[in-house]
């Protein structure tokens, strides 16, 4: 009888074992991209979404699921895409954004046909919000769970796509912030090599650039002040180590300057812009630096001189523009040509009314979609205008104002034919615009345009209250109707005169350079300058990697 009542004992404890097998069988999904209806910069979000809802919902023996490639529009299709990964429900969506306002729709469908959907609204800033919620939703109604899961995927799991603290989609304080799906940014601390410093400088900033200047295959930092053009180096802990230093000119006061490789040798030249302080009368000088011993490259040229990049191939192109006593400007803006020692008027670039060579920047359309470049210009009232197509047609103009350069020079305006009287008649000021930087920084397609935006309440009820105590370098994007904030620095202590792209301190990684005025509270001859940078890590980009949405907010709330 024992061999019988073993096998009875072994049957019995298989059939309670039946039920803790079941019990433990864990339920499956595929989880289907999204469609976004939405202008192309959201586009990353097909296949983001569908990873924060992954995050939400994994459950360990639970819930498991993975993301499909097939996107679906119709259960039909759904249907086919479950029982292709052999999954128990199949996941889809969309997401569509009008205006400021987004929605977003889940649906799922399980094996006996059995289907599910939800809807949920909310600004565009809180995208993350509206996907917790439709996610904890799906959790509970469709498979079972109370509660989602962390959006960290459990203990253990490094979040993907963290952006240098510096630089910043929203002002919550959040430990881990997202600059964009597509770039990965390592670091959390001031000391961590997310922001860099230099040490400072004894005197007044009025432009900075950043390139190789003496053709040893490095990039150097050149800085003016009012008068004076110096290069440094940077060294090991922030250091400036200065290379060398002339003189611009002891009349003129410096204006703007910019760099541009004139000889295509390798080395860039500077070109420096100067006004005389009386008449505003121009004068741009052009030096070299090869060697590390400064030498003129062209004599002075009496017209404002700066550097543009044009459509199609936006290459450097050095563009000049003549003085008019009254509107400073004589309209148009001519490519610079040399003929020996000198440079002059060449042909004329076409541009809308108000252009000149220092205010005027093209944003590429990028290569994803319809391609479609627009032309940013700066106002007097440092207003950013849009314009496009070959008629240049104004299509946009921001509420906000941007750039607050402190360099300006005073002009009177008149009627023509009529003198001015400047014992009763206030001068106007024009501020050198800043360097407005169109840019790709991570590869995608996808062009943003720098700036600085300056933050002052003084500066609300003093017009040429011009030190501004702090600042933020926007990146703006055209999303198909206005310019939207893709990222912004975190506030910036200290006056920005200038900002530049460029690898600092060569270490091979890009950086976002912002040159400062600092200490404007003891007086304009105290006033010290220095040179921070943010470097942009794109070397860790994954395309591929999909995002964790946590605390990721598209559109930054101000």
């Amino acid at each position: 009888m024992r061999p019988v009542l073993r096998l009875c004992f072994i049957m019995l404890l298989f059939a309670m074992a039946l039920p803790l097998s079941a019990m433990a069988a864990s339920k499956t999904y595929v989880l289907l991209p999204f469609t976004v209806n939405a202008p192309q910069s959201y586009s990353y979000l097909s296949k983001a979404v569908p990873a924060t809802i992954q995050g939400r919902i994994n459950r360990s023996g639970v819930v498991e699921g993975n993301q499909g490639s097939a996107k679906a529009t119709s259960q039909a299709e759904a249907e086919k895409a479950r029982a292709s990964a052999n999954a128990d429900y199949a996941v889809w969506g969309s997401v569509s954004v009008v205006g400021n306002e987004c929605t977003v729709e889940i649906h799922s469908v399980d094996k006996a046909g059995k289907t599910w959907s939800k809807s949920d609204q909310g600004p565009v800033s809180a995208l993350t919000t509206t996907v917790h919620r439709l996610s904890t939703t799906l959790a509970r109604e469709v498979f079972g769970i109370s509660s989602a899961s962390s959006p960290s995927g459990g203990a253990g799991r490094q979040p993907v796509n963290q952006m240098n603290p510096d630089i910043m989609v929203n002002e919550t304080g959040q430990q881990q912030v997202y600059l964009n799906p597509q770039f990965r940014y390592q670091g959390s601390g001031a000391n961590d090599g997310s922001r860099l410093r230099s040490t400072r400088i004894k005197e007044n900033m009025v432009d900075m650039a950043v390139g190789d200047f003496n053709g040893d295959g490095k990039n150097e930092i050149a800085v003016v002040g009012d008068h004076k053009l110096t290069i440094y180096e940077w060294e090991q802990g922030g250091k400036l180590k200065q290379l060398g230093q002339t003189t611009v000119s002891q009349s003129n006061l410096n204006f703007s300057m910019r760099a541009i490789d004139l000889d295509k040798d390798g080395a860039k030249e500077l070109v420096i812009s100067t006004f005389e302080e009386e008449s505003n009368r121009p004068y741009s000088y052009f030096f070299s630096f090869k060697g590390n011993k400064f030498s003129t490259y062209a004599e002075r040229c009496p017209y404002f001189v700066s550097v543009l990049r044009t459509p199609p191939d936006y290459m450097p192109v050095l563009v000049g523009q003549a003085w008019d006593s009254l509107k400073l400007f004589t309209p148009g803006i001519h490519v610079m040509v040399k003929s020996g020692n000198k440079f002059s008027l060449g042909t004329r670039i076409a541009m809308p009314e108000g252009a000149n060579v220092f205010n005027v920047a093209w944003l590429p359309g990028g290569t994803k979609g319809e391609r479609i470049d627009q032309l940013v210009m700066l106002t007097p009232e440092e207003r950013l205008k849009i314009f496009q197509g070959s008629g240049f047609t104004l299509i946009h103009t921001t509420m906000e104002s941007f750039s607050g350069s402190a360099t300006g020079m005073d002009h009177y305006k008149s009627m023509p034919g009529l003198g001015v009287d400047r014992n009763y008649q206030l001068p106007s000021k024009y501020y050198a615009p800043m360097r407005m930087i169109a840019a790709d920084i991570g590869r995608t397609g996808e062009y943003v345009i720098l700036l600085n935006k300056p933050i002052s309440t003084a500066s609300q009820i003093f017009d040429r209250y011009r030190f501004f105590p702090q600042g933020e370098i926007h990146a703006m994007y055209w999303d198909g109707v206005g310019l939207g904030l893709k990222w912004k620095t975190r506030r910036i202590r200290g006056s920005v005169a200038e900002i530049d792209l460029g690898d600092v301190n060569n270490d091979g990684i890009l950086d976002l350079v912002v040159g400062l005025n600092t200490s404007p509270e003891i007086g304009i001859g105290s006033r010290q300058s220095m040179i921070t940078a943010y470097p942009l890590d794109t070397t860790q980009t994954d395309p591929n990697t999909p995002a964790d949405l946590h605390d990721f907010e598209v559109n930054p709330g101000r």
